[in-house]
Order: structure tokens, then C-alpha cells, then sequence
């Protein structure tokens, strides 16, 4: 592992286990008391999660008076068919929740970071990234899917994407499975989860912004959400998302027809899948 990465401000390593282990400092004695810095613990409870085939399991644990969410780390494409579960570093854990912790610093709405870790099994390392459970959260299809609560929802969702761009926050895969929305005494909270492989930037341009928003768009596209949304819903999302600012909506706007292009051709592949 290399000796740059090193844990941000509120984290702190350990090497429990015989693993390489960043843990949020004001919760660490409680989470080594609790015993969730053990691998065998953990693989036990990562087995037991059931998810979507090809996805990394996620599993909901009790700790003290709330809960962890535990989400097992791992390639995708060949290269998680080649090694499983398994990774060729402890870094890309230790990583995610480096990230995690410097964006929810800056202000981004993301979960709260709880620990990540990363262990020898054989020739290879397994690794987890934890967070503290969102009580009432569900992910944004849910609540789009609701007349009452869509046109909320959407921009909800524009305002903490907005947040979590202006932090520098650049997200891999941006979908609608990777918001989490709840309600909070009757207005809708949205949190950007699942942050492996984000990067914290100095700044987000607008190519890459409208690059990740059009990436959400054909998420909805895609799981059938898109007329739940329409071109009125679109309007209000970039909207809420400029907030105002004519030049960010301008150069939003002129990276569109080539976003579009990208549409066609996606949408060619998601009639075969």
C-alpha cells in the first residue's frame, strides 16, 4: 500500500486483525469493543446479504442504540470475475472511506463514515467499507415512483448533487440506486452514497458535472423512470441544481447535444440487455 494514502482529519488507522483498518476516531473504541474490526465477523455478515447478482453484498448490522451498513468491496467486469470477491490491494477501501470523510468535511451530503478495512484472504485481500445506517432512507426510484413526493424528490436530489459537485465530489457511477432519500419532519433529505472509486477535486468543470447528471439521466432511463420524471421534472431538476447561476446553466446547456448522442447509443444497448 502506498505511504501517501494516509487517513484524513476524524479517521484513524488501526491494524487489528492483521488488517489494514481506518476507523472514524469518535466512535473507534466502540466499534473495536463491538467487535466489527474483525474479518471473520464480517464476511459472516457479508455472506449472509442477499443483493442484486454481480453486486457487492450489503448487510445492515446493530451497533449500540443504531446500525452499520457493511458493503463488501470488489471488481467489477473481468477482473471481478477473475479474482471474486477478492482485491489486489487493501487501497481502493481505505480509499472510499478517505473520500467519504474528506467530502462530508467539505459539506457534501454523504453518509456518515464508519470504518473501512481490508484483509488477507489467500493470494488475495477482501475489503469493506461501512457507514452509519440512514434510519428511513430509501433509494430515489422509491420516491419517484410516488406522485406526492416526486416533484420534491427531484429536487431535492439537484440541490445535493449541486452540494456535493461544489465540495469537489467527482462520483463514478451516479444513478438513481445511489441516492438515498428520506423524509425529515416533512421535507426530503437526499445523500449521495456508495462513493467507490469518487475522487475529491479541486473543481468539478462543466463538462464533467453534466457528465454525471446526464450519467443519472439515463439511469432513469433505464429502470423505466424516465416518465416519471418528464420534461417538466427535467426543468425543475436543473433548476434547483444552477440555482441561479446563468453561466453554470450556459455551459451545462452547451454540453448537451453531445450528451445526447451518448443517450442514443446507450439506449441501443439497453434494448438488448
Amino acid at each position: 500500500m502506498s505511504a501517501a494514502l494516509r487517513p484524513p482529519e476524524g479517521l484513524v488507522a488501526a491494524d487489528d486483525a492483521g488488517g489494514a483498518w481506518w476507523v472514524e476516531r469518535e466512535t473507534f473504541a466502540a466499534l473495536r469493543g463491538a467487535g466489527w474490526l474483525d474479518p471473520a465477523r464480517i464476511e459472516t455478515a457479508l455472506d449472509a446479504a442477499s443483493g442484486a447478482r454481480g453486486r457487492a453484498p450489503v448487510a445492515v448490522v446493530p451497533m449500540g442504540a443504531t446500525a452499520l451498513v457493511l458493503r463488501g468491496v470488489h471488481h467489477g467486469g473481468w477482473l471481478g470475475a477473475a479474482l471474486g470477491r477478492g482485491l489486489g490491494s487493501a487501497r481502493r477501501p481505505l480509499a472510499e472511506i478517505a473520500a467519504t470523510a474528506r467530502l462530508r468535511a467539505a459539506g457534501a451530503p454523504v453518509p456518515r463514515p464508519a470504518f473501512a478495512g481490508a484483509w488477507r484472504h489467500g493470494s488475495v485481500w477482501r475489503g469493506v467499507v461501512a457507514t452509519h445506517f440512514e434510519a428511513g432512507a430509501h433509494d430515489a426510484a422509491r420516491w419517484l415512483r410516488e406522485a406526492s413526493t416526486a416533484r420534491r424528490a427531484i429536487e431535492s436530489a439537484a440541490r445535493a448533487i449541486r452540494r456535493f459537485h461544489d465540495a469537489g465530489g467527482w462520483h463514478a457511477d451516479l444513478h438513481a440506486g445511489n441516492l438515498l432519500v428520506r423524509d425529515r419532519d416533512g421535507a426530503l433529505d437526499v445523500l449521495v452514497i456508495d462513493l467507490d472509486r469518487a475522487r475529491v477535486q479541486d473543481r468539478i468543470d462543466a463538462r464533467a458535472r453534466m457528465a454525471q447528471l446526464m450519467r443519472l439521466y439515463r439511469s432513469l432511463v433505464k429502470r423505466d423512470l424516465v416518465d416519471r420524471v418528464g420534461p417538466r421534472g427535467c426543468a425543475a431538476f436543473l433548476h434547483a441544481y444552477v440555482a441561479g447561476d446563468r453561466a453554470l446553466r450556459a455551459a451545462l446547456l452547451a454540453r448537451l447535444p453531445a450528451e445526447r448522442r451518448k443517450l442514443v447509443r446507450h439506449s441501443v444497448l439497453y434494448r438488448w440487455a
